[in-house]
């Protein structure tokens, strides 16, 4: 049974995931507006939940903010670029279509500071990751390909703070890995991110089996009776690999989040949420 699960569950993500044949390349540098580079950057079409999936492609750009894309001969809409800490970027299908070298700025994001009140003597709560664990849960491939995100859905029954983000590594076979958090709010069939600053965290081959404990830089506000998404993805690596996580038995989706994609899953990463309660 677990066995069926495992290798279910990697078809699901490799579907989603599934490559493309192309006709233009394109490749280009990402920057903000100082002229700094801006890393991770999802690159990709606008699809919503198109069942068209051989025509969808997508990417991220690296650390360093370079990109490669292939683009099938039959697409002419706009790329669009995005980033948690920056608005949308487009690039018209005009400036793009002779696969020329392209750059590309991303602007500030306005950002309203949440304004909470949290008690002196609360102490941090289980928010998310309550749930049956199951068998390991498994990414494979090469970091940052097409930008597949992975996790459980939950609810926040009262208001809360994120003071902390656990997840337990069971083996890693690449040396190194840069692996990124997002948390969504879950509204109809969107999923929109509520961070302004991404979460990134490196892990390393040497540090074997390791528990997780992130704690956000910025306060990130879960409001009392919504549904959220949180999820965990590799965005950087030195080789092909695969990284092994404890798993829960717990509705998840296995998410592109550059092919706009999803696949709802009865199970996914063990990812834990707590967070002090906010006084009303």
């Amino acid at each position: 049974m677990k066995k069926t699960i495992f290798f279910a569950m990697l078809i699901a993500i490799m579907t989603i995931a599934s490559p493309v044949s192309a006709q233009t390349i394109v490749k280009g540098h990402v920057v903000n507006e100082q002229g700094e580079t801006v890393e991770y950057v999802s690159i990709g079409f606008e699809e919503g939940d198109s069942e068209d999936q051989s025509s969808n492609v997508g990417t991220i750009s690296d650390a360093k903010g370079n990109f490669e894309l292939e683009i099938p001969a039959n697409r002419k809409n706009d790329l669009v670029f995005t980033h948690v800490s920056f608005q949308k970027a487009i690039v018209p299908y005009e400036t793009y279509a002779n696969g020329q070298q392209l750059t590309v700025t991303m602007k500030d994001k306005m950002v309203e500071l949440a304004e909470v009140v949290v008690g002196k003597k609360n102490k941090p709560q289980k928010i998310a990751g309550k749930a049956i664990s199951g068998p390991v849960a498994s990414f494979r491939g090469k970091g940052k390909v097409d930008g597949t995100e992975w996790g459980p859905v939950f609810k926040s029954k009262k208001d809360y703070v994120i003071s902390d983000i656990l997840l337990t590594i069971k083996g890693i076979s690449y040396q190194w890995c840069v692996l990124s958090f997002n948390i969504y709010e879950i509204q109809g069939n969107k999923f929109v991110n509520i961070l302004n600053k991404p979460i990134y965290h490196r892990i390393e081959k040497r540090n074997g089996k390791q528990r997780l404990d992130i704690q956000p830089e910025e306060t990130i506000v879960l409001r009392g009776k919504r549904k959220y998404y949180i999820s965990v993805m590799v965005v950087d690596s030195d080789r092909y690999g695969i990284l092994d996580m404890q798993s829960q038995f717990k509705t998840s989706y296995a998410r592109s989040i550059t092919k706009g994609k999803k696949r709802k899953l009865p199970i996914g990463p063990a990812i834990q949420v707590k967070g002090y309660e906010i006084e009303q």
